[in-house]
C-alpha cells in the first residue's frame, strides 16, 4: 500500500487580503493628508494576460497534465532549474514522468503527484474563483508602522483554461515598501502552460 503524504500549505484568499486592505484604508481615511504616500509605493509593472479566449473554470474541475523541469541557468557550477511543483513545494525528488492531477472543488485546489521514491503527495490551497480564473496565494506578508514603515511581499497564482485545452498557471511576485516618504517596489511574473490530458 502506497503512503500518501498530505501537505496543507498556508494560503490566503482574496477576501482575507480585501479585509486587510479595508483596515489600512480606514486608517488613512482618517489621516487623509498622508494618502499621497500610497502614490509612492506602487512602482510595479502590470502585465495583463489576454483573457478573450479563456474558458471559465467550473466549481468542480478535474484534469491531469505533465509538469516539466526547465534549466534556467548555471551559477557557481550549479545548474538552476525551475518547474511549477518545484516552486510550490521544496523537494528535489519530483517524478516528472508521472502526470499531476489537479482538482478544484469550489474554493479549494488540490494538486496530486508522485516522487521518484513512489511516495504520493497532495498539496492543498485555499483560493477563490474570480471571473474566469482561480486565484490563490502562497505568500502574503505585510509589515506596517503607519507613517514610518510599510512593506508588502506577495506571491500569487492565477489559473486559466484556454479554448485549446491548455492550463496556464500565471505567477506574480510583488515586493513594495515605504520608509517615511520614500517608496519603492518591483514585480515579476512567469507563466507555466501545460496541455491537459484526458481523464481515464
Amino acid at each position: 500500500m502506497k503512503k500518501i503524504i498530505n501537505r496543507e500549505l498556508v494560503s490566503f484568499t482574496e477576501n482575507d487580503i480585501k479585509k486587510y486592505s479595508r483596515m489600512v484604508n480606514e486608517y488613512f481615511k482618517r489621516k487623509w493628508r498622508f494618502v499621497f504616500v500610497f502614490l509612492l509605493v506602487s512602482c510595479s509593472v502590470q502585465n495583463e494576460i489576454n483573457k478573450d479566449d479563456f474558458k471559465s473554470i467550473s466549481n468542480n474541475f478535474s484534469a491531469s497534465f505533465y509538469d516539466k523541469l526547465d534549466t534556467i541557468g548555471n551559477y557557481d557550477n550549479r545548474i538552476i532549474t525551475r518547474s511549477l511543483l518545484k516552486e510550490l513545494i521544496d523537494i528535489d525528488t519530483i517524478n516528472y514522468s508521472k502526470p499531476i492531477k489537479i482538482e478544484i472543488k469550489k474554493e479549494t485546489l488540490f494538486l496530486k503527484f508522485e516522487d521518484s521514491n513512489k511516495k504520493q503527495y497532495v498539496l492543498k490551497f485555499l483560493g477563490e474563483k474570480h471571473k474566469k480564473r482561480f486565484v490563490f496565494y502562497t505568500n502574503y506578508k505585510t509589515i506596517s508602522f503607519p507613517l514610518v514603515l510599510m512593506s508588502k511581499e506577495m506571491k500569487r497564482y492565477s489559473i486559466y483554461l484556454t479554448s485549446t485545452d491548455e492550463i496556464i498557471f500565471a505567477n506574480k511576485n510583488e515586493n513594495t515598501g515605504m520608509l517615511l516618504f520614500f517608496g519603492a517596489g518591483n514585480s515579476s511574473g512567469f507563466e507555466y502552460q501545460f496541455k491537459l490530458l484526458r481523464d481515464e
